[in-house]
C-alpha cells in the first residue's frame, strides 16, 4: 500500500507534464490581442417582418376592445337580471330605521336584561 501511493503520484505528474510544456510557449503577461473589428450595422428587417409587427399590435387592440365590449355586456345583463328578480316589496324608497329591522328586540326585554346585569354586579360587589 505504501508503494502504491508514490506510484500513483508519479503517474499523475507524468500525465500533467505535456500540458505544462504546451503552455510554456505562451506568455501570460504578453501584449493583449487586438480589439474586435468595428461593429457591423444591424441588418435591415424585410418589409414583411415590419408588417407582421404592425399586424400584431392591431390584433392586440382589437382583442382588448372586444374584451371591453364583452365586460360591458356582461355587466348590463347582470344588473338587468337583478332588477327583474327584485320584488316590489324589496324596492322601498325610504330606508328602515334600526328599531324597525328584523333583528330588533322589544324594549322591555332589553330593559329586563339590563336590570339583571345590574343586579349581578351589585351581588358581586356585596360578596367581596
Amino acid at each position: 500500500m505504501r508503494r502504491l501511493v508514490p506510484l500513483c503520484l508519479t503517474f499523475l505528474v507524468l500525465l500533467a507534464a505535456p500540458a505544462a510544456l504546451a503552455q510554456e510557449g505562451t506568455n501570460p503577461f504578453g501584449p493583449l490581442p487586438q480589439a474586435a473589428p468595428a461593429e457591423t450595422p444591424p441588418p435591415e428587417l424585410p418589409p414583411s417582418v415590419e408588417a407582421q409587427q404592425e399586424t400584431d399590435r392591431t390584433l392586440l387592440f382589437v382583442i382588448g376592445g372586444a374584451l371591453l365590449v364583452l365586460f360591458v355586456i356582461i355587466a348590463r345583463v347582470i344588473t338587468r337580471d337583478a332588477r327583474h328578480t327584485l320584488h316590489e316589496a324589496g324596492r322601498d324608497v325610504t330606508p328602515k330605521l334600526r328599531e324597525q329591522g328584523p333583528h330588533r328586540h322589544a324594549r322591555e326585554s332589553k330593559e329586563k336584561a339590563r336590570a339583571r346585569t345590574k343586579a349581578q354586579r351589585r351581588a358581586r360587589r356585596s360578596n367581596r
